[in-house]
């Protein structure tokens, strides 16, 4: 009953979006479905679970819908021996629903209609509006929570998991950052590892004696003018250079300035003619895949480059990763920039109850496990936001390059900044900074970034201030290294 009347809610919502012209499975976007299961196999799956139900009326079926086909294959294991197992001993088990591409609008729709599963996969895009709309509960609701939250208090951020004081989800896996190179170039060459870059000033150096020694056939770093790749590339993963990715939580202030020494170095490339030719044109994939066919010895990368260069666009050089190379010899270094990525929320199906409540919080412990984020990381899957979950893995990842993105004993998960609440004037920053690499001359690098700073910040002090200062680091994080 409850099901074919969820159907019947989700369908009018659907229709009345424009997305589905039926309930039936012809769009199976919007239908759940894995990564190597027909719709019908989903069916077989939401039909068990109602049977268990049938024949202990004690087990408790706890549903989570999710959005994250490339896992499917792992999770389903696992939560299959949660079933079996734990779950059964628990009173609880796991329907767990994969939705396609439409699953923003599915989840929606069935919150507002008040018909949302009792766990779902957190977005940023409507995270938000579901706290404010109340289709979500804090995870403090939650019986027993309080070690879950504890586990994961170094990672949380305001308006990024903990909203009006509260927690609403937890950062599972990290976007990290590094620096590539082309080991075949450097010993064509005559460089050894000795050579690898410590430095941009170091990255300049071997850029012009490698592009030298190539006669025209490679070059010595690559970049790309689209706008995505100046952030993830560069800024967020030099933002352990300078200690925040352009925004300064502590004094307020938007502070692109601070990146300077990397612009320069790469604007003193463009006029040295060691970058890869033609980037203007190329995107993100094209120049990936000119370090891919050997033409580049140097790029910057994040962790998802590791299955660019393996599946994508298969290398035909010897890479490997190595550290993002610091502003200078002595400069301050701090933690590693890591760019998390929420999984889990609560809906408020989950409180019709204390028992429903206190097993949802079980289901909850059981995604995030360290055992189980581990088994993530083995595959090359994820990278835990915990480092004791990538300790808890029981082998290597065979992904070349994975387990260099998740060498670290401290991360800093990169917090919100407030640039969504202000209206800039003139260009964004990343454009000044992609106008000045592809200009072969040297620019005023600090003019050019002194005016953006300046822009970024009159426009901040017209922004509602009460929001802005809600953008602050919570006790107890910091970008600083440990003692």
């Amino acid at each position: 009953m409850i099901k074919r009347r969820f159907c019947a809610t989700l369908i009018a919502g659907i229709m009345a979006l424009g997305l589905l012209a039926g309930c039936g499975d012809t769009d199976s976007s919007a239908a759940p479905a894995s990564a190597s299961a027909s719709s019908s196999k989903t069916e077989t799956s939401v039909s068990s679970s109602e049977s268990t139900v049938t024949e202990n009326k004690e087990i408790t079926t706890i549903t989570v819908w999710n959005n994250a086909a490339h896992e499917v294959s792992v999770r389903e294991k696992q939560i299959e021996a949660f079933n079996n197992g734990e779950g059964k001993e628990l009173g609880i088990f796991i329907d767990y629903q994969t939705y396609g591409d439409k699953y923003e609008d599915t989840i929606k729709i069935a919150a507002q209609a008040g018909e949302a599963p009792e766990i779902f996969t957190y977005n940023s895009k409507f995270g938000l509006d579901f706290v404010d709309a109340g289709y979500i509960v804090p995870l403090e609701d939650l019986p027993g929570s309080e070690g879950l939250i504890n586990n994961f208090k170094p990672y949380l951020t305001n308006q990024g998991q903990i909203f009006n004081g509260k927690t609403y989800t937890l950062p599972y896996s990290l976007t990290t950052y590094g620096f590539v190179i082309n080991k075949d170039l450097f010993k064509q060459a005559g460089l050894t590892e000795a050579d690898y870059p410590k430095t941009w000033e170091d990255v300049r150096k071997v850029a012009k004696i490698i592009t030298d020694a190539s006669n025209g056939k490679a070059y010595g770093l690559g970049i790309s003018s689209t706008l995505w790749t100046v952030t993830s590339f560069y800024t967020f993963g030099n933002g352990m250079n300078v200690g925040h990715y352009g925004y300064d939580w502590t004094n307020k202030r938007f502070d692109y300035s601070a990146f300077n020494p990397l612009i320069k170095a790469i604007d003193e490339m463009a006029n040295d003619g060691t970058l890869f030719p033609g980037f203007e044109n190329l995107d993100g994939d094209g120049i990936r895949a000119q370090f891919s066919a050997g033409n580049i010895a140097m790029i910057g990368a994040a962790s998802f480059d590791c299955s660019v260069y393996v599946n994508q666009f298969p290398a035909t050089c010897d890479w490997e990763v190595i550290d993002i190379p610091a502003f200078s010899e002595n400069g301050t270094r701090y933690k590693p920039f890591g760019n998390s990525v929420n999984l889990l929320c609560v809906g408020t199906a989950a409180l019709e109850s204390e028992d429903k409540a206190a097993k949802v919080e079980k289901v909850l412990e059981f995604f995030y496990d360290d055992k189980n984020a581990g088994e993530m990381y083995e595959n090359g899957i994820y990278i835990p936001v915990r480092p004791e979950a990538v300790a808890a893995a029981t082998k290597e990842p065979e992904l070349k390059g994975w387990a260099s993105f998740a060498n670290f004993d401290e991360i800093f998960a990169m917090p919100p900044v407030p640039d969504t609440l202000i209206s800039v004037e003139g260009k964004a920053y990343r454009e000044v900074i992609v106008n000045m690499w592809t200009n072969p001359e040297l620019d005023d690098v600090e003019a050019l970034m002194a005016d953006v700073d300046k822009r970024y910040n009159d426009a901040l002090k017209l922004a509602d201030q009460d929001k802005v200062n809600l953008y602050v680091l919570p006790a107890g994080v910091t970008p600083e290294r440990g003692k």
